[in-house]
C-alpha cells in the first residue's frame, strides 16, 4: 500500500537520485553537500512509501515568482526521481497527487518544473511556459561607439553585495517570471558543485552610475578540460536602460583577449543583433519550464495588464478535484477575478489554460492546437501573451 509523505530522513533520496540521474562516482560526495546546502534553505522532501521503502521522491522548493504583473508564491518541484524497480507501478503519479495538495496547503498559486519529458508531465497537468535562446560568439564580434555613452563603472564580484541582491529583486518584480532571491539562494547559485567539472567561477558584474546601481550581469566562467580557452556564459543581463546595455556588451568585447566564446543565455526577445559586426558562432532557442495552476481560487487578485474582458471556462483536472468544474474570469482594471458558476465559452485542461495564464500562449493557439474547445457561446474573448523567463534553475 502506498503512502505520501515527507521524507523520513533526507539522505534516503541520494541513493535514489544517484541511480536516477547516474551520478558518477566523483559526484557522489558533492550530492550530500548538494543536499545539506538544500536543507538549510528549508527545502522539502516528500516522498512515496511502500510500507518503509522509499520508491519515489521529489524536493519541493518554495519561491515568489513574478507571474503576469504580480509577486505570487511559486512551487518548484526539482530532483524528481524514483527507483529503477518501481518505474511504471504508480509511485510517481501518487507522489504528483499529492505534490498538489501539499502545495495548495502551502499557499502555492502555481507550480514549475524543468521537464525530463514534456508528454509525461502533460499527462499531470503542467504544460509548456518558457523558452531561452543561447548565442554563442566571439567577443570580437561585438560593435559599439569607441567612445563610452556614460561614466558607467563595472565591478566584478564573486559574490552580489546587499546593493546588488536588492536591485535583482527589484528588477526581477517587474520584469518576465523572475524569482526572488534571499542571500541564502544566491549563495546556492553561486556555489560550484563537482559536476560542474568545467566551470572555473560563478559570478556577477555591478554596473554602477552616480553611486546608484544601473545594471546587473550574471556570469559563469568555464573551460573544458580539452581546451585552452575559456566561455563566458551570461545568464542574466538585469537593465532597463541602453546606456547600461552598451557598458556591459562593451564589457563583453574587453574580454575578448583572454576569452575565446561568450554565450547568451537569455529570454527570446531580447535581439542583440545590431551589435554584431558578423554572425554569431551558433544561436539556438531551448523550451525549459512547464507550468501549472495549483489553484484556480487563488489566481484571484492576480494583477494582468490588459483590457477588461470576461471568459467562462468548463476546467478539467483530474489531479485536483478542487479546479475541477466551471470558473468565471474576469479582468477588471487590471485586475484578475475568478469565481465558481457561469455559462461555459470554452473547455479546456488545466494545462491549456496554465499556458495562456501564464502568458506563453493564448486562446486562440491552442483552439488551433484543439488544445482548448471553443463553445457555441464564445466571442474570442483572450489574454494578452507575454515573455516567460525563468532564470533559477532547480
Amino acid at each position: 500500500m502506498y503512502s505520501y509523505r515527507k521524507l523520513d530522513d533526507p539522505r534516503q533520496v541520494l541513493p535514489i537520485a544517484r541511480s536516477a540521474f547516474a551520478l558518477r562516482t566523483p559526484e557522489q560526495g558533492s550530492d550530500e553537500d548538494w543536499l545539506d546546502a538544500a536543507m538549510k534553505l528549508e527545502r522539502e522532501l516528500y516522498g512515496v512509501y511502500d510500507d518503509d521503502s522509499l520508491l519515489s521522491a521529489f524536493m519541493l522548493y518554495d519561491f515568489d515568482m513574478r507571474l503576469r504583473n504580480s509577486v505570487v508564491p511559486m512551487g518548484g518541484i526539482g530532483l524528481l526521481c524514483s527507483r529503477l524497480d518501481a518505474r511504471g507501478k504508480g509511485s510517481v503519479r501518487t507522489m504528483l497527487a499529492g505534490a498538489l495538495q501539499t502545495m495548495k496547503d502551502s499557499n502555492h498559486i502555481v507550480s514549475v518544473l524543468d521537464p525530463f519529458n514534456e508528454s509525461f508531465y502533460r499527462k499531470y497537468g503542467w504544460e509548456k511556459f518558457s523558452r531561452r535562446q543561447i548565442t554563442e560568439l566571439s567577443p570580437g564580434i561585438l560593435q559599439l561607439p569607441e567612445t563610452p555613452d556614460s561614466d558607467i563603472v563595472a565591478t566584478d564580484l564573486t559574490f552580489p553585495d546587499d546593493d546588488a541582491m536588492a536591485f535583482y529583486n527589484d528588477y526581477a518584480a517587474k520584469h518576465y517570471t523572475l524569482a526572488q532571491r534571499s542571500p541564502q539562494q544566491w549563495k546556492q547559485r553561486m556555489k560550484i558543485f563537482a559536476w560542474s567539472e568545467d566551470v572555473a567561477t560563478r559570478g556577477v558584474v555591478r554596473f554602477t552610475q552616480d553611486d546608484h546601481i544601473a545594471g546587473l550581469m550574471e556570469y559563469e566562467l568555464s573551460r573544458k578540460a580539452t581546451e585552452y580557452r575559456s566561455t563566458f556564459t551570461v545568464t542574466l543581463l538585469a537593465t532597463e536602460t541602453n546606456t547600461a546595455l552598451h557598458e556591459m556588451l562593451r564589457y563583453l568585447k574587453r574580454l575578448s583577449h583572454q576569452i575565446s566564446t561568450v554565450r547568451l543565455s537569455l529570454p527570446v526577445d531580447v535581439d542583440l543583433w545590431p551589435y554584431f559586426s558578423d554572425r554569431p558562432k551558433d544561436c539556438t532557442v531551448r523550451d525549459e519550464f512547464m507550468i501549472r495552476i495549483v489553484s484556480m481560487e487563488a489566481l484571484d487578485g492576480l494583477a494582468i495588464d490588459a483590457p477588461n474582458l470576461s471568459v467562462v471556462i468548463d476546467v478539467s483536472d483530474p489531479q485536483a478535484d478542487w479546479n475541477q468544474g466551471v470558473w468565471t474570469l474576469s479582468i477588471d482594471s487590471g485586475l484578475l477575478r475568478v469565481h465558481r458558476g457561469g455559462h461555459p465559452d470554452l473547455h479546456c485542461g488545466i494545462g491549456a489554460l496554465s499556458s495562456v495564464l501564464s502568458g506563453f500562449s493564448s486562446f486562440e493557439e491552442m483552439i488551433a492546437a484543439k488544445l482548448v474547445e471553443p463553445l457555441a457561446a464564445y466571442l474570442g474573448q483572450d489574454f494578452p501573451k507575454t515573455i516567460p523567463f525563468l532564470a533559477d534553475h532547480f
